[in-house]
């Protein structure tokens, strides 16, 4: 869901700075609503072009220089960790009812698709933004239920919103939990994908990125091509 209602912005804190941090307004925060990651792709129905999806990052944008907390509980440096490899980053929460395990769910079946040679080992990286129930434990069961490979990473509020402010991305919003202690999760849908130069020089939006553009893309990006 996708809102500028004004009425909710007293009911939200944010990660980060205020809404409105480098131009980027509300507006540009998901709250999990269904995207189109698994539906056809229009290139493959029409017979049409084979491009490059997402959008064009020129320069490319560098991995953010945090240390996470990774599913084992362990110190994940992030960029050591993933130097030179292909990469994928996407933040995200465990309770998100749709866009995430969409998102996540189109990747696993692209990189099952894909089966071996260039783009078929990206370290895909989940960035659980909800701290008080994105804890290892629970990243590493909600992964693991899609692709054990992928890496489910936690931290404090303010290494996400480090992170998240390194990807250009408007900060992390969580609403007041209502009287069942629910309560929604606003953050960008963007997944940066870094290749072996270890930067992101395309992303794409998980509401409406296709499995079909991953298997195409991912290979070309790990081979240092992106446009």
């Amino acid at each position: 869901m996708t809102t500028t209602d004004p009425s909710l912005w007293d009911r939200r804190r944010f990660l980060g700075t205020a809404a409105a941090a480098a131009g980027l307004g509300i507006a540009a925060l998901s709250g999990c609503s269904l995207g189109r990651a698994s539906s056809p792709d229009p290139a493959d129905e029409a017979g049409g072009p084979k491009g490059f999806g997402g959008e064009l990052v020129i320069p490319g944008l560098d991995k953010p220089d945090v240390t996470f907390t990774d599913m084992n509980g362990d110190p994940y440096p992030y960029r050591e960790k993933t130097e030179g490899k292909l990469t994928m980053l996407f933040f995200g929460y465990t309770n998100c009812p749709d866009v995430c395990p969409t998102t996540l769910n189109a990747v696993a079946r692209a990189i099952e698709a894909i089966g071996d040679g260039p783009g078929s080992t990206p370290i895909v990286t989940f960035v659980g933004v909800d701290v008080a129930r994105d804890t290892p434990e629970q990243l590493k069961t909600y992964l693991g239920r899609i692709n054990p490979t992928f890496i489910g990473l936690t931290g404090s509020e303010a290494v996400i919103a480090e992170a998240n402010k390194a990807m250009l991305n408007p900060p992390i919003g969580i609403e007041e939990p209502d009287e069942n202690g629910e309560y929604l999760v606003f953050h960008s849908s963007k997944v940066y994908v870094f290749g072996q130069d270890n930067l992101a020089n395309r992303y794409y939006d998980g509401d409406n990125v296709r499995q079909a553009q991953w298997v195409r893309d991912l290979p070309r990006i790990d081979e240092g091509t992106f446009q």
